[in-house]
């Protein structure tokens, strides 16, 4: 059975798996520094996010002018908005969102998984986003995408109840599985049935279709509103408002707060009630007698007594769905049954509370067990995001520089929406799943045309392809200095290689062929020079393209 004591003592290997699995990796320096800590206060620390390694306003400052990409002209004389030339904001939320470009949306979580202060935070939201998957196909708003990955991140370490409760609120997903069509009189059981089989047990696991049909009626009027102050206009097209972001309301026919829209943005002149789209009466929901589905409760809104009461009355059932997916997201694709069982015994145990539960997760002995290092294949974006880290400029670095000189990665060219998105064709279109189950995790994160496109961005990344703007010269993709991965120059080949092994933290590769690389290499004598440089890429390129890279 897994044992989940806490270690008491650690190595910089040991924080090295934790960056790798709770985060996008950290360089060996910062790994070195954190193992010199009491393991139970660093995990601490690391699930809190209350030790950064950058300040989170040198974040937010650099956030300013992260995109190197130039914006391009939109729209039809005479209403044309202008060109932005890069460096800017990913210019997709705020006073942006009228652009509702997908691939910016994307290249803007990238920048922050690369960067943020609060690595926890952002590979919480990235786990969560594969659970109560949501997408831009159907929602078409950046914007309120953006805002539901923002509650992922914000929301991500909070009782699991209380996550399940603000997703089933978000305004993306009342769009994507079709509450804000769940009226009373014909109820739309869509997102019923997935707050139960995707969201929380699991497929026909402790509830019938009468459940479903109750807890359906129990939510229906949930939808949001737009207020005026998130209205923002499109240059380009007069007369053409969208939304910035949404607020959760239950059509109850209450009074209308004032300078408010229903979620479609109608009426121009909205009356002075909201409509009432609720069932009313009561529920019998998984065993359990609702009198009155619309009373409130504990300042909870209509029905949310119903939905939450999923966690009350299937508490076994909840955890072992949520043990299943932590298993495979942080630990291993091949836990047994025992270990899965008895971690939804300490998820029930510490109250579904997931920055306890992420704790004893990150401290146990059996997170560290041998058998669960590199013992999962890294979703492309995680892969991408972390050896974007491992081989480019740190935040400081990359901002230290004047604007014509930005060393930021162009996400925004990596996700390019009109040419090769490299997060959907290495097979995670973020922000876009093209169902509400997701992604297949570990081993299917890999086939032939995966890493084919997985060896692309490895291309991008160690050796310096390019992309040229209208009319600019050719800019790297991702700027990298080799140099600069050597605080010590290498006085042979066997250093160069274990200095970039190092870097980007792959499984152990067989000696065999790290001695073909190494001859094919370097033939003849060593100099660490241009040239040697160059062949330091290359290897960057071979490691980052061999499957001991794969998996983390």
């Amino acid at each position: 059975m897994a044992d989940f004591s806490a270690v008491t003592s650690w190595t910089a290997e040991d924080v090295q798996h934790l960056a790798r699995r709770a985060g996008f990796g950290v360089s060996p320096e910062r790994a070195a520094a954190l193992a010199a800590r009491e393991p139970g206060a660093t995990v601490a620390a690391w699930v809190d996010g209350s030790d950064p390694e950058v300040a989170p306003t040198a974040f937010d400052a650099a956030l300013a002018h992260a995109d190197p990409v130039d914006q391009p002209a939109r729209g039809s004389a005479p209403d044309r908005a202008a060109a932005v030339p890069g460096p800017h904001r990913y210019l997709v939320d705020g006073a942006d969102a009228w652009r509702n470009e997908l691939g910016r949306a994307q290249a803007l979580l990238a920048f922050r998984m690369q960067y943020a202060p609060d690595a926890m935070a952002e590979r919480m939201a990235l786990f969560w986003h594969n659970l109560f998957a949501t997408g831009q196909a159907k929602v078409n708003s950046v914007a309120l995408m953006l805002q539901h990955f923002a509650t992922l991140r914000s929301r991500g370490l909070d009782r699991f109840d209380e996550l399940h409760a603000a997703m089933s609120k978000d305004p993306a997903m009342t769009i994507w599985l079709d509450g804000i069509l769940n009226r009373g009189g014909s109820p739309n059981e869509n997102y019923a049935r997935e707050a139960m089989e995707l969201f929380s047990l699991g497929a026909d696991n402790g509830y019938v279709q009468g459940d479903i049909a109750q807890l359906a009626r129990a939510l229906s009027g949930w939808s949001y509103t737009v207020a005026q102050a998130d209205l923002v206009s499109d240059p380009t097209s007069p007369g053409r408002k969208v939304a910035s972001r949404g607020t959760f309301r239950v059509y109850d026919g209450s009074a209308r707060p004032g300078e408010v829209l229903w979620w479609d943005l109608t009426p121009d002149t909205p009356p002075a009630t909201v409509p009432d789209y609720r069932a009313t009466g009561g529920v019998t929901f998984l065993g359990r007698a609702f009198a009155d589905i619309n009373a409130p409760i504990g300042g909870q809104v209509a029905g949310e007594q119903v939905l939450r009461s999923i966690f009350t009355s299937r508490p076994e059932l909840a955890s072992a769905f949520l043990a299943r997916r932590l298993a495979l997201h942080f630990v291993t694709g091949q836990a047994v049954q025992a270990d899965l069982d008895a971690l939804a015994l300490k998820i029930v145990e510490l109250g579904f509370d997931m920055r306890k539960v992420m704790k004893l997760i990150l401290t146990s002995a059996w997170f560290y067990a041998p058998e669960n290092r590199f013992a999962l294949v890294e979703g492309p974006v995680s892969w991408m995001a972390r050896a974007a880290r491992a081989l480019g400029y740190g935040l400081v670095a990359a901002d230290s520089v004047t604007a014509a000189a930005n060393r930021f990665p162009a996400w925004a060219e990596v996700c390019d929406p009109y040419g090769d998105n490299a997060f959907d064709l290495a097979g995670m279109r973020l922000l876009d799943p093209a169902g509400p189950n997701g992604w297949k995790e570990d081993v299917l994160w890999l086939n032939s045309n995966t890493v084919r496109y997985r060896a692309k961005v490895a291309a991008a990344l160690a050796l310096g392809e390019t992309f040229r703007q209208d009319g600019g010269a050719d800019r790297a993709i991702f700027p990298v200095d080799p140099a600069a991965w050597f605080p010590v120059a290498p006085t042979s080949p066997a250093e160069v290689l274990a200095r970039l092994a190092a870097l980007l933290q792959p499984a152990p590769i067989p000696a065999a062929v790290q001695s073909d690389w190494l001859g094919r290499l370097w033939s003849g004598a060593f100099t660490w020079d241009d040239a040697s440089r160059q062949k330091a890429r290359e290897l960057a390129f071979l490691v980052l393209c061999s499957p001991s890279a794969q998996v983390y």
